[in-house]
């Protein structure tokens, strides 16, 4: 009779329904008892809280939050009623979901454990969104939303969203007794970043940021802009040697020293990728760049980069070699990743490292050719977290000098092409000097690279330059070399006379 009480009480509803339940419930138990038909006081628990309520059972979501069916057609619709409720200050978007993996979600679950895993991330899905949202399914695996009257500027709210919606598809699904696992790629397109300003154009480019988004593997997400690539070809036999040695750990990554001009030791390495291919030998990035950049897979090569550079900051603490920073090139694919913070972040909070010793390299192309919201948007981000920002390849661009301040760029690399010959040719000289008094006024370091010959060191040490890399220090060597490198400099720096270079900067 206890246990009895105790699940009538839970049944009973909450609240004022609860109370008035609960006070009938001696009643009905007395009465159960006299008559003997406990059905009475079981039927009474159920009844009661909906009696009370009205009839109303609760609903999961409401109405106009919940799954629409209807397709394309319902959604150009949403869409159209978005765009006729912008104003200056709020403006829409378009966001494409669809499940990873399909076919081994289809080939493992059938047709009817698919839909009902798409059944229930939808309902995870509309618990998230606004009354004012509509999502609807597109096709067995695909979902698109509206978002109207988003508050301007409305990319961060957007990307928060996505990463809310990718978070609650991950939970299990259950299907009969086991758990069904999924994950959800993402593209996006933001109001005014489509061909034209209609349904159908922000629609369109919404899912050729998913296609983008699903080319750079599970639970990716993009946003769309002008340069969002609208084929993806199949890939011929060079790429698809080239991704599989990237895969299997042929591609790694050789470390180039840099040395401070001030001190005369290593201010630091650059991460460069090589191809260790086991008939050729050793191999540029000319001889598979084009092929990565190709196959959309810039992403992977810099993860591996990143990755391989954690990996030698440990190795050289380890050995007793304090190195400063490590710089990693990333790609404007990279930039464009609206989870490149978190992905970075996660990779250097595992290896307990500092922001501060990893250099994030960036061309100067990407800031002066690009007005894309998220590659700002991530520059300012890592800059703001502590990572060291060098822009590459300084002077083959157009980077304004107020970029150059907004980005809160620490290092400009002086491109090769000022360094060649710069101790024989005066128009050289001028040229570094002008680079590197801008540098200095702005309290910013230079690096000169591709520094050859010991008359280019010595000219850049006595311009200002703070920082050099090249042939005329080291050439790029695995890590395993570095240890030995870095023993001998470390030698024959201490048994050296060594005078600092002038300079009005100090950092």
């Amino acid at each position: 009779m206890k246990k009895l009480g105790v699940w009538a009480a839970q049944l009973t509803g909450s609240g004022s329904a609860k109370r008035i339940g609960l006070a009938f419930l001696p009643i009905l138990a007395g009465l159960s008892y006299a008559t003997g038909h406990w059905q009475i006081l079981v039927i009474a628990c159920i009844a009661i809280p909906v009696l009370l309520s009205g009839f109303r059972l609760p609903q999961t979501a409401p109405e106009n939050t919940r799954l629409r069916a209807g397709g394309e057609a319902e959604f150009t619709s949403a869409v159209e009623t978005a765009l006729t409720q912008s104003n200056g200050t709020h403006r829409c978007a378009v966001v494409m979901l669809e499940l990873d993996e399909i076919d081994v979600v289809r080939d493992t679950w059938g047709v009817e454990g698919l839909e009902t895993i798409v059944s229930a991330i939808a309902d995870r899905l509309c618990s998230m969104l606004r009354n004012s949202d509509i999502i609807v399914q597109l096709s067995e695996s695909r979902l698109a939303i509206s978002l109207p009257s988003i508050r301007v500027p409305e990319l961060g709210a957007v990307i928060s969203l996505i990463d809310r919606l990718q978070t609650a598809a991950r939970p299990a699904v259950r299907i009969d007794s086991a758990n069904a696992y999924v994950t959800l790629s993402a593209g996006f397109c933001l109001e005014g970043r489509a061909a034209d300003n209609s349904a159908a154009a922000l629609i369109e480019a919404s899912y050729l940021a998913l296609l983008d988004a699903k080319s750079q593997g599970v639970e990716s997400s993009r946003g769309y802009s002008a340069k969002t690539t609208p084929h993806f070809k199949k890939p011929d036999a060079h790429v698809q040697a080239v991704l599989r040695a990237l895969q299997d750990g042929q591609i790694v990554a050789w470390f180039q020293p840099q040395l401070s001009t001030d001190t005369g030791l290593v201010s630091g390495f650059e991460a460069l990728a090589r191809w260790s291919h086991p008939t050729r030998g050793v191999l540029s990035p000319a001889e598979f760049l084009p092929a990565l950049e190709t196959a959309h897979a810039m992403e992977l090569l810099s993860e591996t980069m990143l990755q391989h550079a954690l990996r030698a900051i440990r190795a050289w603490d380890v050995a007793g070699h304090k190195i400063p920073s490590v710089a990693v090139n990333f790609a404007t694919e990279d930039l464009r990743n609206p989870s490149l913070i978190e992905r970075i972040k996660w990779d250097v909070d595992r290896f307990e490292i500092d922001p501060a010793r990893l250099t994030v390299e960036i061309l100067e192309t990407v800031v002066s050719e690009h007005d894309d919201d998220i590659i700002t948007r991530n520059i300012r981000a890592l800059g703001d977290q502590g990572y060291r920002i060098d822009l590459d390849d300084f002077g083959t661009g157009h980077a304004s000098l107020s970029n150059i301040r907004r980005f809160a760029v620490d290092r400009i690399k002086i491109d090769r092409s000022f360094i060649t010959r710069a101790d024989e040719d005066p128009e050289q000289q001028r040229m570094i000097n002008a680079i590197i008094s801008m540098a200095e006024q702005m309290e910013i370091d230079t690096v000169a690279e591709g520094v050859e010959t010991i008359g280019e060191k010595s000219i850049l040490s006595q311009l200002g330059c703070t920082h050099m890399q090249g042939y005329a220090i080291a050439r790029p060597m695995p890590f395993e070399q570095t240890l030995l490198w870095l023993q001998e400099h470390t030698s024959a720096a201490s048994k050296a006379s060594y005078f600092p270079r002038e300079s009005k900067l100090r950092r």
